[in-house]
């Protein structure tokens, strides 16, 4: 079996536990490495007795909308929804216009997002997934990282606020009261369950417009549609919970600009609130997966253990609505929970 082979295996097996005679719906582009990944998807899911079902569309950037058909699949309700996309797998026309209502009253910016709510599909989805990070990354040790994340997450959901600092000049607060943190443990067998593929990660969505202080960006930087490393820190400034400043050279003044791109769109299509939170920190992620490396490619260097990530943009408690989510890297992280220290320099402590 080759190495491409055996990381769908796991993928199928292992990460989303694919049962005989489960439809399953991969999302795909021709373009990169989407196409032959998919298709060995497909094939491993065929082996496992499942039903997959294979469709292609144009590349979408994260301010492009997803094809209907695309959308229209999803709201059939698979057993299993899998994005496999050369950037992403693009926004919901009407999640973004209207939005779908859960059961709960939960508003919705995209089917994929409502039906894992609803818990009528599970899914995973991999943005810019190249082959290299598919095959070095998901064949890994699942039991470790999902006692690391569950460790995380308990402590989390008792915060009420997380404090961050770090050697690169971080020193930043959020409120996380209310909230609940996210396990991306690669635990995806049950309905209403998904993430990324690779995984390894746990996350958690700061009460919107409560950053304070000042995050200094040494790793990774999410532009569109490409990831970089900064050639020097990139500083971002809050003032009333929102950036402020962005400072740091060129790479600033780039990230600056998909931050004016996202309010730009959010403004011509008359989005008050998406607008707005393109200054706000969406997401605050832990990694948690130590074969991931910085690649340049967000997918994967999210999850690269002894790091954290400050998303700018949408959230993930679907009250932070935005047209970006732009993750970008911090280097070894010391973050306390209330008065709770759970990394040291990067190390998980508790």
């Amino acid at each position: 079996m080759s190495k491409l082979e055996e990381a769908a295996l796991v993928a199928m097996r292992d990460v989303i536990g694919l049962r005989p005679g489960e439809e399953v719906v991969i999302a795909a582009n021709f373009e990169g490495d989407s196409f032959d990944i998919s298709r060995a998807l497909f094939d491993q899911t065929k082996a496992l007795g499942g039903r997959p079902v294979m469709m292609l569309q144009e590349p979408k950037t994260i301010l492009q909308f997803a094809e209907h058909a695309v959308l229209a699949a999803i709201r059939e309700a698979p057993d299993i929804f899998i994005s496999v996309p050369h950037f992403k797998t693009g926004k919901d026309p009407y999640g973004q216009k209207v939005g779908y209502i859960g059961h709960d009253g939960k508003k919705y910016d995209h089917i994929q997002y409502y039906m894992l709510g609803e818990r009528r599909i599970r899914s995973f989805w991999s943005p810019s997934l190249t082959r290299d990070t598919f095959e070095r990354c998901v064949v890994i040790d699942y039991a470790k990282m999902r006692e690391d994340a569950a460790k995380l997450k308990k402590v989390i959901d008792a915060g009420r606020s997380m404090h961050v600092t770090a050697p690169g000049g971080t020193d930043v607060t959020i409120s996380i009261e209310g909230r609940l943190g996210y396990a991306d443990d690669g635990d995806f067998r049950t309905p209403g369950s998904g993430g990324n593929v690779p995984c390894g990660e746990v996350y958690v969505s700061p009460v919107v417009g409560s950053t304070k202080g000042t995050i200094v960006y040494d790793g990774t930087l999410d532009l569109i549609p490409h990831a970089v490393q900064p050639k020097e820190p990139v500083r971002l400034d809050f003032k009333n919970g929102y950036i402020d400043k962005v400072t740091g050279g060129a790479d600033a003044e780039a990230l600056l600009n998909v931050i004016r791109s996202g309010e730009k769109r959010a403004r011509e299509n008359g989005l008050v609130a998406e607008e707005r939170n393109a200054r706000n920190i969406g997401e605050l992620g832990i990694g948690l997966n130590y074969k991931a490396k910085m690649v340049n490619n967000m997918l994967e260097d999210e999850k690269v253990g002894k790091t954290c990530h400050f998303a700018i943009g949408f959230n993930y408690d679907n009250d932070g609505p935005a047209l970006i989510h732009q993750d970008c890297l911090v280097k070894s992280p010391s973050i306390w929970v209330d008065d709770i220290q759970i990394l040291k320099d990067g190390e998980i402590i508790i």
